[in-house]
């Protein structure tokens, strides 16, 4: 992949080299990016890749900035040998950087999350699955799945390739898994976004003979060698429902940034299975209640999922 001047200090800025952030500086948050690419802008350099090559007292001069604030700016643009060796060592298996200011970044991202969408994440496997329709089937692990939510869950997947989506999960245990070993049966795509152990994740057999066979991207906003935390599962399901047109939830321990994406509108159409106590706080503040998903009907609300900036429907308007 090519890395514009703009990408590669995107990099610099805002990726943690190592997987317990033990840097010299503190990366850049999304927010604290967004802040500093319109202190370039009005300081008349245009672009942020132009801040290569500026001293700390440059900083200082042309963002405005304090001696603290551009120590920490210069101290991060200079970690480029450090960056192109973990670029190149991931690059080995498989794993690419890809950034808001790279071509392959999903579009999707930006029109949904504007100033929140992440400027980098991890990518390993198929890119252009990131354009395809997805229908993202969410859960978290440690609960058991029932043979109700087994046959809820078949049914999407295979109603859902069928109609040419991509399977959309977290990459955890329990729902995650079942819809990706259903995804693998019915011949479907695949995308996964995980909440860490990404570099773990993909050597897993299932996963590793779907992106072998080009049919499976996986995702990580952390770290590839970083540990799975609730806080990386709640960063990573924004980005989760906002690729996605519609995702159904079925379990959750409402920890996990549901709510957040329901009230920004990540994904406009959030179902949420009335099976689940915890899913009552989701419904309440707007996913769609789905009590029986076999009495849906894919074909017909197809149409509304594609046109994901529409106004929400009652799901009971749209049953055979």
């Amino acid at each position: 992949m090519n890395y514009t001047n703009d990408a590669y200090v995107t990099m610099l800025l805002t990726m943690a080299l190592s997987p317990n952030r033990e840097e010299y500086a503190r990366p850049l948050s999304t927010q604290e990016l967004k802040q500093l690419e319109e202190r370039v802008r009005a300081g008349g350099l245009h672009h942020i890749g132009r801040l290569m090559n500026i001293d700390i007292g440059g900083l200082m001069l042309q963002l405005d900035i304090s001696e603290e604030e551009a120590y920490r700016i210069y101290t991060l643009l200079n970690r480029s040998v450090q960056l192109s060796y973990t670029v190149e060592n991931y690059l080995h298996k498989g794993i690419e950087v890809v950034t808001c200011y790279n071509d392959e970044y999903p579009q999707r991202l930006k029109r949904r999350m504007e100033d929140a969408a992440p400027p980098v994440f991890y990518r390993c496997g198929n890119q252009e699955l990131l354009n395809s329709p997805m229908l993202a089937i969410v859960g978290i692990s440690g609960v058991k799945t029932s043979p109700e939510v087994r046959d809820s869950i078949e049914m999407l997947v295979r109603n859902g390739v069928r109609l040419g989506y991509t399977i959309l999960t977290g990459g955890e245990l329990g729902v995650s898994r079942v819809a990706m070993n259903l995804a693998t049966e019915y011949g479907g795509n695949l995308v996964e976004v995980l909440g860490g152990d990404m570099q773990a994740h993909i050597q897993e057999e299932g996963v590793a003979e779907l992106l072998a066979a080009n049919r499976a991207a996986v995702l990580s906003l952390e770290h590839p060698e970083a540990l799975f935390t609730v806080s990386h599962a709640i960063a990573r399901n924004k980005l989760l429902f906002s690729l996605a047109e519609a995702a159904f939830i079925f379990n959750t321990d409402g920890k996990r940034g549901e709510l957040d994406a329901i009230r920004n509108r990540y994904c406009d159409w959030i179902y949420a299975w009335t099976g689940c106590a915890n899913n009552r706080a989701l419904i309440a503040r707007g996913a769609i209640p789905v009590s029986n998903v076999s009495e849906m009907n894919l074909g017909e609300l197809s149409p509304h999922w594609r046109n994901s900036q529409s106004e929400q429907m009652n799901i009971f308007d749209l049953f055979d």
